[in-house]
This record gives C-alpha cells, sequence and structure tokens, in this order.
C-alpha cells in the first residue's frame, strides 16, 4: 500500500509514521521515497494486522497527515 504525502510548498520532509499510537520501524514495517513524498507500508506489516479500519498517521515538517486503511482478507476459499 503507497500513501503519497503532497507538499503545500516546496519539498516535504517526512518524519514518524504511526498506526493509531504504536510507532512503526522504517524499513521494516514502512519504506520513504523522500523525493516523490511516498511512503510505502509493507505487505510483511500488512499481513500481520487483523481485519479492520487503521488510523495511520505521517508526521512531516509541514504537519501531520492522516490516513484511514481498511484491511480486509482477500483469500480465496477452496
Amino acid at each position: 500500500m503507497v500513501l503519497t504525502v503532497a507538499a503545500s510548498d516546496g519539498t516535504i520532509t517526512i518524519g514518524d509514521v504511526y498506526n493509531g499510537t504504536a510507532k512503526l520501524t522504517k524499513d521494516t514495517n514502512y519504506t520513504v521515497t523522500a523525493a516523490t513524498g511516498k511512503v510505502t507500508l509493507k505487505a510483511t506489516y500488512l499481513d500481520d494486522l487483523e481485519e479492520g479500519d487503521y488510523t495511520i498517521t505521517i508526521e512531516t515538517d509541514q504537519g501531520d497527515v492522516t490516513a484511514i486503511v481498511t484491511v480486509i482478507d482477500t483469500t480465496e476459499e477452496g
């Protein structure tokens, strides 16, 4: 899952990323592509989450960005 953070003026610096109040670990739970402002939540991290809605907060030098991520099970039975 890729979350893109846009700068309101110039470039943006991405800081910490949280799922609720839990601070995620860069390069373990997510990666950052600074040039494009993209935060990618890793599949291995998402696979460990139960189905439901999660509030992901991305801290930036221009303010926090919040996204609601819904995890669903798409595994086909049979």
